[in-house]
């Protein structure tokens, strides 16, 4: 009788073991789909400007820091901007500064900038950040595959 128990026992341990199996290559298929999905509805925003001096640049970088705080705050942690500029080295005469909106999806960027708070950020920095605005190239860039 014991020797029946354990290997029942044995059996039963062998197959929660063999769940635990497939229940963890379930739930990572689920995890890399979804990424896959989430990447591929994903946008860029990206603006090529020039900053004229560093006063502006840094009066734009806290405006910046400013509504990446507001979009986190409004349940969009993941939507943000992030700045960039050329080297000091570098002698290209136009577009030395990008800013690149990061979104989560089209739906996500919607919503943001429909908000009020990101309508009432936009209102309250349009005049310093209106300079790069009027001489920006933008583009609104998608996954390829």
């Amino acid at each position: 009788m014991m020797v029946g128990s354990s290997n029942f026992c044995f059996l039963v341990l062998q197959k929660i073991t063999n769940m635990k199996k497939i229940i963890f290559l379930l739930m990572l298929c689920a995890f890399g789909f979804n990424m896959t999905a989430t990447a591929q509805k994903a946008i860029n925003s990206v603006h090529f400007y020039d900053v004229k001096d560093a006063a502006m640049e840094k009066t734009y970088i806290a405006s910046l820091k400013e509504i990446n705080s507001i979009m986190a705050e409004m349940g969009f942690p993941k939507n943000y901007y992030s700045y960039f500029k050329l080297a000091a080295s570098d002698t290209t005469k136009t577009y030395r500064n990008c800013t690149i909106g990061h979104w989560t999806s089209e739906e996500d960027y919607k919503t943001i900038h429909d908000h009020p708070k990101f309508k009432a950020w936009a209102n309250k920095n349009k005049e310093t950040n209106g300079v790069f605005i009027a001489g920006q190239l933008y583009r609104k860039m998608y996954a390829a595959d």
